[in-house]
């Protein structure tokens, strides 16, 4: 009895702390639309993978663009593999590269790392090697799950 009792107790306790996405959409936006940059990227991540919001790219790259626009290091990677991949607006090589490296520049790692794989295939122009070597996973935030 003690068990069933504990077990309950645990379930329930999980489930007050469980987060709702749409409240969690709802908390980043607001906050997004206040101008804070991490909610920004949030706010694009929702919206690029649906999270507690229907799947809506065009407004991602919007929230990714304000988040990049106040130095955030995250949101030019993920518009750099909107331009690279081609598959929802028409790729840009070259301008996947600026955001790339505007990415790197600001202390991005996973950005560091893309570009380091693309300069050696020394062989190619960068833009032809982002074009074999697409794409890296998008940059994500801690309350969206991979």
């Amino acid at each position: 009895m003690k068990g069933i009792t504990l077990l309950l107790l645990l379930t329930t306790s999980l489930k007050s702390h469980a987060v709702n996405e749409k409240d969690d959409f709802v908390y980043d936006l607001s906050l997004a639309t206040q101008g804070i940059s991490v909610a920004q990227f949030n706010t694009g991540v929702n919206y690029s993978i649906g999270r507690g919001i229907p799947k809506d790219l065009e407004k991602a790259i919007y929230w990714y663009q304000r988040a990049s626009e106040q130095g955030h290091s995250k949101a030019p990677f993920n518009i750099a593999i909107f331009y690279s991949d081609g598959v929802h607006i028409d790729p840009e090589p070259e301008l996947a590269i600026e955001y790339f490296s505007l990415a790197e520049a600001r202390g991005n790692l996973a950005a560091k790392k893309f570009l380091n794989e693309l300069k050696r295939l020394e062989k190619m122009p960068i833009e032809q090697a982002l074009i074999k070597l697409c794409c890296p996973d998008p940059l994500s935030h801690a309350m969206a799950k991979n």
